[in-house]
């Protein structure tokens, strides 16, 4: 790839990295201003990350952190591939039955016997600013000698734009 390699491009290596890696960590802040880092399922909306959903607990640390702070990071390596993906944006909490019962996945019952209904089953809604990413197999952002990931930056409008 080249080395301004076209936004769908990082975006689709954006998605597959993600979907290889599995799980992500996710660094909140906590209420001394100080990161806290869990692995987490994610589920993102489109192909354009305009959203990024992750279930948690109303009473989890993650769920206190982004009351009080809604600026989060999420993480996804890939390592097999010498890839990864960094997300960087804003975070909120939504309890409304509709979107959970949409985001639902049966695993989850394991959490929340009760499914979506569940009074402590929350989502996070994580809206992306920014978005850094390397791929050594597949030549995103892959000179070794430049620390530099290929970055993404959304717009006023709502596009993603790349960096230098």
């Amino acid at each position: 790839m080249s080395e301004q390699t076209d936004t769908n491009t990082l975006l689709g290596a954006a998605k597959q990295i993600m979907t290889a890696a599995g799980c992500a960590s996710l660094v909140t802040l906590d209420e001394t201003g100080l990161p806290s880092s869990r692995p987490v399922r994610t589920f993102p909306s489109d192909d354009e990350f305009t959203k990024i959903t992750i279930p948690t607990d109303l009473d989890s640390r993650k769920t206190h952190h982004v009351r009080n702070n809604g600026n989060i990071v999420l993480s996804y390596v890939d390592g097999p591939n010498r890839a990864y993906v960094t997300m960087l944006g804003k975070a909120k909490l939504n309890d409304r039955l509709e979107d959970k019962k949409t985001a639902w996945l049966e695993p989850l019952s394991a959490f929340w016997p009760d499914g979506p209904e569940s009074e402590s089953f929350l989502l996070i809604e994580f809206k992306p600013k920014r978005i850094e990413l390397r791929n050594y197999t597949q030549g995103v952002a892959e000179e070794p000698t430049r620390w530099t990931p290929a970055t993404l930056e959304r717009t006023d409008s709502g596009s993603w734009q790349q960096l230098d």
